[in-house]
Parts: structure tokens; C-alpha cells; sequence
């Protein structure tokens, strides 16, 4: 198969089944081991995808995909709906493959390929603080490893580094302090202070703050940095591209917002 969705969809479901047919055979606890077959964010993934692929066609989602947010879930309501009917290992592991082929189908006669959209971050190459460009980088290829944490820090860490390039380039010294008091300067030399400001730009600015805090938080809460926190994290992908894609975002308006103004003379100097 050459459709991406279609491949992950489909493997899911296989490994769906294959952990099913192992746990009820060996009526073993599902531990860790049974992981080896599907991990519980490659499931939540396809989750995702079928979720909303119903949505787009305005479908109704299945109720095992529907009430099932993790594979152990799965599990146990199929058991449960076998003993309740006395149905075979055949008859439970249709009702994984009823839940996903009509999508599988669908999708692949249409040609279609559902992603989750992980928004570009284009930076002036001139303004570039020990690595920020790295730093988008490093954001895209955590989050395609599945490494959200610590696509969450490199996303904190490209905001500090915005932040911290543009007061050099305006103080001419290094600036110290966490990432909502680098903001606070940032903001005063933009002239981005939210009671200075017309509607909706107010409201736009007042936006950018709460993600600037966000992202300070939940980097705290779920950063790779912190011990006990990074990789066993409760982070999903659409959580950490929520925050990689806020951070660029920022970044995005902040970079662009200063070279306006530096054009414009206010800061009477040039990068070049």
C-alpha cells in the first residue's frame, strides 16, 4: 500500500487482533510485553485519524474506536461483549476488523491521505540565535518520532531563543530570566503591550501572552527535562503538535513583527 493512512490504519488493526488472539489464548495479565505487537500512541494515533476522517464526512464513529481511548480498553470491552454473548476469538476480533476496514476501504479507493497538520515555521536566516533554526527542526523530528516531550522543550527552548535574539539585537547584551519574563521585554520593545493596543489586535496580543505562558507550563509539567515527567508522560500527538505549532506561531509573529519595526527605523540599526 502506498497510502500512509491506509498502512497505519490497517496495521493497527492486525496488531489489534493479534494482541487480542495472544491475551485470550495465553490468558496472561496485558502487560508491557503484549506492546511489542502495537504501543498505545500507535493505536491513539489511528484513533485520531478515524476520529477525524468520521468527522470531515460528518460519519458516526465507531463505538469501539468511539469509547476505547487505549488498547487495554479494547481488550477488556471486547472480553467483555464475548462473555456476554459467548462468541468465539473469530467472531471477537471481526468486531476489531468491522470497526476499522470501511475506513481502510474507503480511504484507500479514494486515494485519500489524512494528516494531522504540523504547521511551517519561516524564520529570517540573518536573525538566528545559537540554533533556533535547529530548534524548528528538532520540534518537526520529535514529533515524528514520537518523542512529545521533548518536542515540547524544543519548542519552549526556540521561543527563548526568539525572544533572547531579538533583545540582544536591540540592548546589545545577553538577557537572563524564564521565558515569560523574556516575553514581558520583548513586549515592550515591540510595543506589543495589550492596553496600548486597537481591537483585535488587543485581543490577538492578549492571545499570544496565554500561549507564551502555556507553553512555559506544560514544558514544565512535560518536558523532557524533568525527571519522572518526559517519556512517561500522558502526551498525545495532537497535544504536543498543539504546542510545537503555538511555539511557531510565536515565533513566526515575533520575528516578523521585529523586522518590520527594524525597517522602519525604529531601532536605528541593521543585521546585515
Amino acid at each position: 500500500m502506498n497510502n500512509n493512512t491506509v498502512s497505519l490504519l490497517d496495521d493497527c488493526k492486525n496488531n489489534l487482533i493479534n494482541i487480542y488472539s495472544t491475551y485470550v489464548m495465553s490468558k496472561k495479565e496485558l502487560d508491557k510485553n503484549y506492546y511489542g505487537f502495537l504501543t498505545e500512541e500507535e493505536y491513539r494515533e489511528a484513533r485520531l485519524l478515524i476520529c477525524a476522517y468520521c468527522k470531515e464526512k460528518n460519519l458516526e464513529t465507531p463505538s469501539l474506536i468511539k469509547d476505547c481511548r487505549s488498547i487495554k480498553e479494547i481488550i477488556f470491552k471486547i472480553c467483555s461483549n464475548a462473555h456476554y454473548n459467548n462468541s468465539s476469538i473469530y467472531e471477537d476480533t471481526q468486531e476489531i476488523s468491522e470497526a476499522f476496514n470501511p475506513f481502510i476501504d474507503e480511504i484507500e479507493l479514494q486515494n485519500t491521505e489524512i494528516k494531522i497538520i504540523n504547521i511551517e515555521c519561516k524564520v529570517p536566516q540573518k536573525l538566528n540565535y545559537s540554533g533556533i533554526l535547529d530548534y524548528i527542526n528538532k520540534c518537526d523530528a520529535r514529533i515524528n518520532n514520537g518523542d512529545y516531550s521533548g518536542a515540547i522543550t524544543a519548542a519552549k527552548t526556540l521561543v527563548e531563543g526568539v525572544c533572547k535574539e531579538i533583545i540582544y539585537n536591540i540592548e546589545k547584551e545577553e538577557s537572563k530570566g524564564n521565558l515569560p519574563k523574556l516575553f514581558e521585554t520583548v513586549r515592550k520593545h515591540l510595543s506589543l503591550e495589550p492596553k496600548d493596543l486597537e481591537r483585535p489586535l488587543r485581543e490577538v496580543v492578549t492571545g499570544l501572552i496565554k500561549i507564551i505562558q502555556g507553553l512555559n507550563e506544560i514544558r514544565n509539567l512535560s518536558g523532557d527535562s524533568h525527571a519522572g515527567n518526559g517519556t512517561g508522560s500522558k502526551l498525545a500527538v495532537h497535544h504536543a503538535l498543539l504546542v510545537v505549532n503555538s511555539a511557531k506561531t510565536a515565533a513566526n509573529f515575533l520575528f516578523n513583527t521585529y523586522e518590520f519595526q527594524r525597517k522602519k527605523g525604529k531601532f536605528n540599526q541593521s543585521l546585515e
